[in-house]
């Protein structure tokens, strides 16, 4: 007995202690939670340590370190802390999950924001809109980024952008009048970027205000897919799903190396657009050629099937010619781009359910060759389905 109870004192004594200050409540939160489970799961047995519930705190920074300091962990994960400095200088390794408070020589998790403000313009390209919007939080990096993004990437299409980003938070959160003047004088039907999933349902609650109709007159986009969120307004909240779950996965394996004291190669850890998550905010068509909108919802809601570009004449009243001339000219895509667009894109929703295989997707979607799928996806997304689903999942 005494000698398994030196085992266990002996793993006990072993095990790292890692200290997690995060915002659990939201999506972003749970995410991370979630990518820090699977790694210590499968690998490090860490001992977790929380920071207190937020009814339990008396002051935000100062308690806070000053726990850390009488834990001594052997590393933290946090995701936005004034005076996180202050844990470095402990000599405690630390991960932060967000870029706000980021220190010098600290990992952190950062955004592709020029990735996410490209997926949201070919998304609405996609849908046929010629004027868009961006609404957004002034001076702050991820906004600022993605404006950027998406502005740079519309002037290759030459589709417009406005925008409204305000300078003061207050002129978001507690002016609505504000926002529903701004929507009233926007050109309709018009496509709209938000930051993220909070200020898209900032922009329904202002439409519904403004009795403007949603999708058909202005249609919404968020980002990171809190999916709880997006799914208790109405309409729903479309969002681009992030991969922040294998982030921090990758976070964590350099922490474990940092409280191994190995060196960090890069302190950068990317999180990145995995796709459009469509709900009813977004779905819609803008164009008045009823023509191509045919065309557009047969391929939409043909992705299981091997489609042919003859397939989709075939539904339309018109020839191919004038078909293919139209479509280029709504959606900036031929025919044939956009039948591979719909089925990656749809092909990858379906690689984020690990229990598939990638020759049932396949069969699901239609492919009579299995064996030229892993090249198929290969030659579009750079990497084959596998690795693609381990670096996103």
């Amino acid at each position: 007995m005494l000698h398994l109870q030196n085992i266990a004192s002996n793993y006990d004594y072993l095990m790292k202690k890692v200290f997690v200050q995060l915002e659990s409540g939201r999506g972003f939160g749970r995410d991370i939670l979630k990518g820090i489970y699977n790694y210590n799961n499968q690998f490090s047995k860490w001992e977790i340590i929380f920071e207190p519930s937020y009814y339990l705190k008396t002051s935000k920074n100062d308690n806070l370190i000053k726990l850390i300091s009488e834990i001594k962990p052997d590393g933290c994960i946090i995701e936005n802390l004034k005076g996180a400095k202050k844990i470095t200088e402990l000599g405690i390794p630390m991960v932060l999950t967000s870029s706000i408070n980021k220190t010098n020589n600290t990992p952190f998790l950062k955004g592709n924001y020029d990735a996410d403000g490209k997926i949201a313009l070919e998304y609405f390209s996609s849908k046929g809109f010629k004027n868009t919007a961006f609404f957004g939080i002034n001076n702050v990096k991820w906004s600022d980024g993605r404006l950027k993004s998406f502005e740079k990437h519309a002037q290759k299409l030459n589709i417009n952008v406005y925008n409204y980003t305000p300078k003061k938070k207050k002129d978001i959160n507690h002016n609505l009048k504000h926002i529903v003047s701004w929507l009233q004088l926007l050109p309709k039907p018009i496509g709209i970027f938000c930051c993220n999933d909070d200020l898209g349902i900032i922009l329904i609650n202002a439409c519904s205000m403004a009795k403007l109709r949603i999708p058909y007159e202005v249609a919404i986009l968020g980002v990171d897919n809190d999916e709880l969120l997006c799914s208790v307004v109405h309409p729903q909240l479309s969002s681009i799903a992030r991969n922040h779950s294998a982030a921090a996965f990758n976070a964590c394996k350099v922490l474990n190396n940092m409280m191994n004291h190995l060196n960090v190669d890069n302190y950068i850890i990317p999180t990145e657009p995995l796709s459009v998550i469509e709900r009813g905010s977004t779905d819609t068509i803008a164009s008045n050629d009823k023509e191509v909108i045919k065309a557009l919802n047969f391929i939409r809601t043909n992705t299981h099937r091997n489609l042919t570009v003859e397939n989709v004449v075939a539904e339309t009243n018109i020839s191919r010619r004038s078909l293919y001339t139209r479509f280029k000219k709504t959606t900036n895509r031929t025919i044939l781009e956009e039948i591979q667009f719909q089925k990656i894109k749809k092909f990858k929703t379906l690689l984020t359910n690990q229990k598939l295989s990638v020759k049932e997707i396949a069969f699901h979607l239609g492919f009579e060759d299995v064996s030229h799928v892993s090249r198929w996806f290969s030659s579009i997304e750079g990497t084959p389905p596998l690795k693609w689903r381990k670096q996103n999942i």
